[in-house]
């Protein structure tokens, strides 16, 4: 029986990662680039978040399936992270459609992926792929060619070279130009030891590009690097994981009202650990998170102004799991963190912020197996407040390995 059938029908295997997905690739935005970040957070945004994390281990981020996760972090926002992955082999086994569907957000804000394309096997070891993300506006068409060799049952070294807007200069309808040409490049080890252990480190990185959007008055300068490292192993009767994400983006603005060049910075990084006892009847888990963000400079034309914010946010988790019946599970799950936040943004609708006081939030997952065949969950999951008595949001999950 496959890992991921025989842990949703014998057990519940929590991870600890982030809803956003690190190990994949990301390539430059030009939305992101010239507008940046498009909205405030307040003090629970990022518990929020974190508690609508990917709550099954199967499908994992690197296999195909049905991954998605949504849930409310304000009264008017939703947060989305979906991606329908599938390779469709031909008669051929070599040769394969890809599909591969995606909406998410990132720091700057939110995005879909409609990716397309074939893969080509050679010699059992090496894959070539062509994708794209095709779009009516063919200047926002961008292409992803990919090389991929494997090594042992389940490991494989990638790499991707993604051209954003490759055709932007010649489609376009408006007055904009690239003058740099954007690019990104992807690199993802995956390392499998059986059904125990496994590795993941994947990198993104997008060089130097300049846009010159005329329409919004801004001439920017963009670069980016993410970095996803995830660690799963189980020994005996304990599941471990280990998550290390981190971003550095660095963009210059020239505005047409402002002589000066206009730099803005991004440093984030997140550290999080889990532990949980799969055997014990409860199978109780308890995990450690860190989150650092700093950002300082010019946010973009979204908020067209200048600013500084920095959050610390450790968090202390846990959860136990009680069986219904063969296919319903319950996991009550607690979220205690403390984050301190400085912010001053010189004018928009942020406001000053100097935080440092008590969240708390306590979720219950409610897990459903929609297909023993497949070891497809429906998660719902309703929440309260910890810090202050009140609704605490609502979460609708479904994993569903293909």
């Amino acid at each position: 029986m496959p890992l991921a059938r025989h842990c949703l029908l014998g057990c519940l295997v929590i991870t600890g990662a982030e809803a956003q997905n690190w190990h994949s690739p990301h390539p430059w935005r030009a939305q992101a680039a010239v507008e940046g970040r498009d909205r405030d957070y307040n003090n629970e945004y990022f518990l929020h978040a974190f508690s609508y994390r990917h709550l099954l281990a199967h499908p994992s981020p690197v296999e195909d399936g049905i991954r998605g996760t949504g849930g409310s972090l304000t009264s008017d926002r939703l947060y989305l992270d979906f991606r329908y992955k599938q390779s469709f082999e031909f008669d051929n086994p070599d040769q394969a459609f890809l599909l591969d569907i995606q909406r998410s957000e990132d720091f700057d804000g939110s995005y879909d992926r409609q990716l397309v394309g074939f893969r080509q096997s050679l010699a059992n070891r090496w894959q070539l792929s062509l994708q794209g993300d095709v779009f009516s506006d063919k200047s926002l068409t961008d292409i992803y060619f990919g090389v991929r060799r494997l090594h042992g049952e389940g490991s494989w070294l990638q790499l991707s070279w993604v051209l954003p807007d490759a055709y932007f200069n010649d489609k376009t309808g408006t007055a904009s130009e690239v003058i740099d040409t954007p690019q990104t490049f992807f690199l993802q080890w995956h390392q499998q030891a059986g059904a125990d252990s496994s590795l993941t480190v994947s990198l993104n990185h997008s060089p130097d590009s300049t846009l010159d959007d005329r329409d919004l008055g801004d001439r920017v300068t963009s670069q980016q690097t993410r970095l996803g490292l995830r660690y799963r192993h189980r020994q005996g009767e304990w599941q471990w994981q280990a998550d290390l994400n981190g971003e550095r983006t660095r963009r210059s603005h020239r505005l047409d009202e402002t002589p000066q060049p206009q730099p803005f910075r991004r440093d984030m990084a997140s550290l999080t650990l889990s532990a949980q006892h799969w055997q014990h009847r409860l199978q109780p888990s308890l995990g450690v998170r860190y989150f650092w963000l700093d950002e300082q400079g010019w946010f973009g034309r979204d908020l067209n102004s200048s600013g500084q914010v920095e959050r610390h946010e450790p968090m202390l988790f846990g959860s136990l799991t009680w069986s219904l019946s063969d296919t319903q599970r319950l996991t009550p799950s607690v979220y205690l963190s403390r984050p301190r936040v400085e912010q001053q943004v010189n004018s928009g609708d942020w406001r000053d912020r100097d935080d440092d006081a008590f969240v708390g939030k306590l979720s219950l997952p409610w897990h459903i197996t929609v297909s023993k065949k497949n070891g497809a969950v429906l998660s719902i999951v309703p929440a309260i407040r910890l810090h202050r008595f009140a609704f605490g949001g609502g979460n609708v999950q479904l994993h569903w390995p293909l």
